[in-house]
């Protein structure tokens, strides 16, 4: 029996070929679409799940209290974990990791030979109870002594062939910074592609202290407003976590400073949760959010759904052609139970067949599923029993539940109206089917509008003026970019280099003007405690902290509102001078920018802070990305603490232009490593998740739209099939061929406009509560959601048009003296 129905289910299958193509990569794409989404969910679920020890492992977050907002950010001060491990019995292990960036450099011998000398991104300073945490694997030396000691490294296998080559590196040494001999006392496999905690080398703790002058290192080790570390914890396996935090946070309350008493506390947050839901943590490593997941599953399962939808349709359309076949069999003996079943092996096979091409469609798109996530999967991430198992059964389930309707609907036939064929009328009158459609439809419209307004909020967020000019402006780390170096400092040696440079490009015709500064905009800016006239220490008041010098305003085309620029004629704007923004007028309570002229201004404690006065309001500029509101600034003239050169360059000749920054700074600084970005660049980097994300739900809707189109022109064509003699019929009577067309499409558009006011409140609901998170946003007109409605419509005119015109302009005697 089972062999009988797998023949005329293929047979009906290749009866109607152009159906059964449209079906079956129909279920195809759907399916595609699911699979290259679990694929990329699973990837994400995934990560960290190497570690063993994963259900224990905790990341100590540090919170801050300003004003009535609580923060929460990844590291910590330091003085916080020395005797947390000691002191607190629930705690089984604890590692302190601090990324900086730094230049390494291997030299076979001191005479030159084999020199090679990189600046490394990814340096971490770590304890030596990392191993013990996260699963490290070693390829070389011993993880129960690695990093026990001052200077010693243990690298990656990368790292190691890109200094070693082949040679064996355990023994070596490599000069960090020009500072410390490193020497190489492990090799350790690079961390997968799934895991948030990445590194190229880990240096023993202790070492940063040497990296450092005696006084910073001092600072390190003693500071509590500095943090500049993430604390990582492996938890005894029956301590409870809140029993933990409960303790920390006591130690903290004795061992800490009246301000920490005040502003801060901790919390534990789970290893296996930093990657999904801790997007909103300042220095977590991951940007993802479990929102993206939720909704890249819902889209797809809609997807899925419209695929179905084209399915049932199709499968109750071409039902028509098979009534007199139903009523021959129900003659025969045949009863609704095994027509049914007949009906659904179809089905089970169509989903075969999709299924099969969609793990094809699946294979070949996953470039593009690379590129848009930033990911590399491969066909490997889904060959599992985690995968495979779901695409199975989601195969099984769609085949049934898309067979389910039509199965039921052909079997309600009676015989004797089946055997005359006269069963056509039910499909016209079939309401079920209109409300599959205008489902159909009111999915493809909630994407075209999501989509729209998703690409218009990036758009935004990209173009909006920032308050400074970022085009052509060049940025070079003076010491390396990525990472964070701690104390390093500009010397009096450097900072007569820099002027050099400055002096060497503004020689340049191509060269506009030079400026250094403590951060560019889009880094992010140090926070120091302030105390403003009218305000008092107590009050605790941190504020975000730029150093520039003299030229950094007008090179960034910064605006004034009040006041002046920091001049070198007066002899001691270094000294007593500070210029805020707008928004620190408004928070200090000062009302106007002029008011604010002249208020007296201490940046840190009132006992040894720089004291000054404002002599200038900036303009409000965005140093922070638009996900972010303008907090208040405060700029002051600050050459030691200068990380970057922000040198603006004319557009034209701009390879030229760098080769010669370039050349310049291999001259003055050989010792340095040059590296370069560019602003504009640098800030837009900040917007790739949203762009990313913009274009998959953009992907998405294109799908839905074709899948909704390709199932309407199918269906189009067999109802204009199905009414061959009442379209002759029609043109004998004198109808005119737009008025055949207009007829055979009113209805699909009638669902159409519909669709449209249901999915268009739907839409706003999603996009308003989307466009929340956003201080600085668009605003959804009427516009948009028209341009959808019509879109749609002309597109289904069109698709509907192209079957019900060639019905209308067929000759109507052929059609007759068939019938």
């Amino acid at each position: 029996m089972l062999k009988h129905y797998i023949k005329i289910s293929l047979r009906n299958l290749l009866r109607d070929k152009t159906a059964s193509l449209v079906s079956v990569l129909g279920l195809a794409v759907g399916m595609a679409f699911c699979i290259l989404i679990l694929i990329y969910i699973e990837n994400e679920l995934s990560y960290n799940d190497f570690n063993t020890n994963i259900t224990n492992i905790y990341r100590l977050n540090w919170t801050v209290k300003d004003h009535a907002q609580v923060s929460a950010q990844a590291t910590t001060p330091i003085p916080l974990s020395q005797s947390l491990k000691s002191e607190i019995p629930g705690i089984q292990r604890l590692a302190k990791l601090a990324q900086v960036s730094g230049q390494m450099q291997y030299e076979h011998n001191r005479y030159g030979g084999d020199r090679k000398r990189f600046q490394e991104q990814n340096v971490c300073f770590a304890d030596q109870d990392i191993f013990k945490i996260f699963s490290i694997k070693f390829l070389a030396g011993d993880p129960n002594t690695a990093l026990s000691n001052i200077g010693t490294v243990v690298m990656t296998d990368e790292m190691a062939a890109k200094y070693f080559g082949s040679a064996d590196p355990v023994g070596k040494s490599l000069l960090f910074d020009d500072k410390v001999l490193l020497q190489v006392v492990g090799v350790v496999k690079k961390m997968p592609s799934n895991s948030d905690i990445k590194f190229d080398c880990l240096v023993s703790f202790e070492t940063i202290y040497k990296t450092e002058t005696p006084a910073f290192a001092d600072f390190l080790k003693n500071d509590w407003t500095f943090t500049p570390v993430t604390t990582w914890l492996l938890l005894k396996p029956e301590e409870n976590p809140a029993h933990v935090t409960q303790l920390i946070a006591e130690h903290l309350h004795l061992a800490g400073t009246d301000r920490n008493r005040t502003m801060n506390g901790v919390n534990l947050q789970p290893l296996k949760d930093i990657h999904l839901y801790a997007a909103d943590v300042d220095g977590n490593p991951s940007t993802s959010n479990i929102k993206y997941i939720y909704i890249f599953g819902n889209i797809a399962f809609l997807i899925l759904l419209i695929a179905n939808v084209n399915f049932i349709n199709l499968s109750v359309a071409r039902s028509i052609d098979r009534v007199r076949e139903i009523g021959m069999r129900k003659v025969l003996g045949a009863n609704k139970q095994m027509l049914q079943l007949q009906t659904l092996s179809e089905t089970i096979i169509t989903s075969l067949h999709a299924l099969l091409i969609g793990f094809l469609l699946a294979e070949c798109t996953l470039p593009l599923l690379n590129r848009l996530t930033g990911k590399q999967l491969t066909v490997f991430n889904w060959i599992s029993v985690s995968t495979v198992v779901p695409i199975i059964s989601g195969f099984l389930i769609t085949g049934i539940l898309a067979g389910i309707y039509p199965a039921f609907f052909i079997t309600r036939f009676k015989t004797i109206p089946a055997l005359k064929g006269r069963a056509g009328e039910r499909l016209k009158h079939n309401i079920t089917q209109k409300i599959l459609i205008v489902t159909q439809f009111s999915i493809s419209i909630v994407l075209i509008i999501s989509t729209i307004i998703i690409l218009r909020q990036v758009s935004y967020l990209r173009n909006k003026p920032l308050g400074f000019q970022k085009q052509q402006m060049l940025v070079v780390p003076i010491f390396g970019s990525g990472g964070y170096s701690f104390g390093q400092q500009i010397d009096s040696g450097m900072r007569r280099k820099i002027n050099t440079f400055y002096d060497e490009l503004n020689r340049h015709s191509k060269v506009k003007s030079v400026s250094a500064a403590s951060q560019m905009p889009g880094q992010g800016f140090v926070r120091g405690l302030v105390i403003p006239q009218g305000g008092s220490e107590r009050e605790n008041i941190f504020t975000p902290w730029l150093s520039v010098d003299y030229n950094f305003l007008s090179t960034m085309d910064m605006q004034l509102v009040a006041g002046r620029n920091f001049s070198k004629n007066t002899g001691s704007d270094h000294l007593n001078a500070f210029i805020v923004n707008e928004s620190a007028v408004r928070a200090y309570g000062w009302l106007t920018p002029q008011n604010a002229l002249g208020k007296t201004f201490i940046r840190g404690k009132l006992a040894d802070g720089k004291k000054g006065q404002i002599i200038g309001v900036v303009k409000d500029f965005n140093f922070n990305s638009l996900n972010d509101p303008t907090e208040p600034l405060v700029i002051d003239v600050n050459p030691p603490r200068f990380t970057q050169l922000a040198i603006r360059i004319q557009p034209d000749h701009m390879n030229e232009t760098i080769a010669y920054v370039k050349k310049t700074w291999d001259k003055l600084f050989p010792d340095r490593q040059f590296g370069y970005s560019f602003l504009d660049k640098d800030i837009d980097a900040q917007y790739n998740d949203k762009e990313r994300f913009s274009q998959v739900i953009e992907y998405f809707a294109a799908a839905a739209i074709l899948l909704s189109c390709s199932g309407l022109f199918s269906l189009a064509f067999i109802i204009a099939l199905k009414r061959n003699k009442e379209i002759s019929i029609r043109k004998v009577l004198g109808a005119t061929t737009p008025s055949i067309t207009l007829m055979l499409s009113a209805d699909f558009l009638k669902m159409v406009v519909i669709s449209s006011l249901i999915a268009s409140p739907v839409a706003w609901c999603l996009m308003h509560n989307w466009l929340k998170n956003y201080p600085y946003r668009i605003n959804m007109d009427p516009w948009t959601f028209l341009f959808a409605a019509l879109f749609v419509l002309l597109i289904t005119l069109i698709t509907i048009s192209l079957q019900t015109v060639r019905a209308a302009i067929a000759n109507p005697i052929k059609n007759l003296r068939m019938e």
